[in-house]
């Protein structure tokens, strides 16, 4: 066993446990409000026509779609008990 190993073992008692950002117990709301907004603003996405060569407007609303989608999807793993 190595002199490093044998000290992280005798620091280990000594330091704080893990505290999560966000309480377990507001996982399962915020994935529900994330889905929810998820599937809004793909609708919406749905129902743009772009007038423009550019379409700045679809780009950021899909986007946005997507993040929520995956930040959701996230929070309700975890609110199931498996941890990503």
């Amino acid at each position: 066993m190595s002199s490093s190993y044998a000290a992280l073992q005798l620091e280990h008692p000594s330091l704080p446990a893990f505290q999560p950002f966000l309480s377990p117990s507001s996982l399962q709301p915020l994935s529900i409000l994330f889905l929810a907004i998820a599937f809004i603003l793909s609708f919406y996405f749905s129902t743009l026509r772009s007038k423009s060569t550019l379409p700045l407007s679809e780009l950021a609303v899909g986007g946005l779609a997507s993040i929520f989608g995956g930040f959701g999807l996230v929070f309700a793993f975890c609110a199931i008990g498996a941890n990503v």
